[in-house]
């Protein structure tokens, strides 16, 4: 009985070792509306930060917001996922691809928040092709307002400047965890 009890509690710590390790992989679902999808908020943080320094450095417009978290906030729900495809989009075709990082670990984290970011695209389309995303002139505004204000810039400080403001496209994702309403 007394070699049972320590393998049982061995058992049992590998087992909640090996669970916790499998909700990291996984990620974690967000409700984005009707849609759900899983995100490793955690890992793409983990890549932000890993440029934020570098970033932080380079933004020469530090009193300019691209990303303001209460137009963000204020996104409905149901229009979140919509939202999110647009920002998506634009930071894959617009921001990742005009940035000019010079090391090269910030090149690799730059592509993995790119490819990350593909990723989490492919799953909206899937919710979009459902009829689940929805989108309305509200929140189209919304996302013009943030690529007005991106255009006015040149294309590498621009580029700076919504790489610097990841932080708060990644916190507005974590508040999905939770339902909206």
């Amino acid at each position: 009985m007394t070699t049972r009890g320590p393998r049982t509690v061995s058992c049992l710590l590998l087992f909640g070792l090996l669970a916790s390790c499998l909700l990291v992989t996984t990620g974690r679902q967000l409700h984005l509306g009707n849609c759900k999808i899983n995100v490793h908020t955690q890992e793409l943080k983990q890549y932000f930060n890993e440029i934020r320094q570098s970033v932080l450095l380079d933004d020469n417009h530090m009193g300019l917001r691209l990303l303001k978290s209460l137009t963000m906030k204020d996104v409905k729900a149901v229009e979140s996922c919509c939202f999110l495809r647009m920002l998506l989009r634009f930071y894959v075709e617009r921001v990742f691809s005009s940035s000019a990082a010079g090391q090269s670990q910030i090149r690799r984290s730059t592509s993995n928040l790119a490819n990350s970011f593909l990723s989490i695209k492919k799953d909206l389309r899937q919710c979009h092709a459902h009829m689940q995303c929805h989108c309305q002139e509200h929140t189209s505004h919304k996302f013009a307002a943030i690529q007005t204000s991106f255009e006015k810039l040149n294309p590498k400080e621009a580029a700076v400047k919504a790489m610097g403001e990841l932080d708060c496209l990644l916190d507005w994702l974590d508040s999905f965890h939770h339902f909206r309403h």
